[in-house]
């Protein structure tokens, strides 16, 4: 919320596959590009339970810090719902 960063991700993505329904384990793949290459990279970080402050340089780290720590305390004002979880 409130915090845009911009950091240098691949713009080429290539995923492998097999159709659940395919008797013939038949493999498959296909690449992307742009932003569809973004939107991949970024659910598949979601998976492997990367966060895109995973992906930034030390000093971009550290000069965020604050910013981060602030919102993972609620003191963030945003226009939609969000939930704070206590460690």
């Amino acid at each position: 919320p409130n915090l845009n960063v911009i950091s240098a991700c691949e713009d080429l993505a290539a995923a492998e596959y097999e159709l659940a329904d395919d008797e013939n384990r038949n493999f498959f793949e296909e690449s992307y590009s742009g932003i569809a290459a973004r939107i991949i990279q970024h659910e598949y970080d979601h998976i492997e339970g990367i966060l895109f402050t995973d992906h930034l340089n030390p000093l971009k780290k550290r000069l965020m810090k604050r910013k981060l720590e602030e919102i993972s305390k609620g003191k963030v004002e945003v226009n939609y719902k969000m939930k704070f979880f206590k460690k």
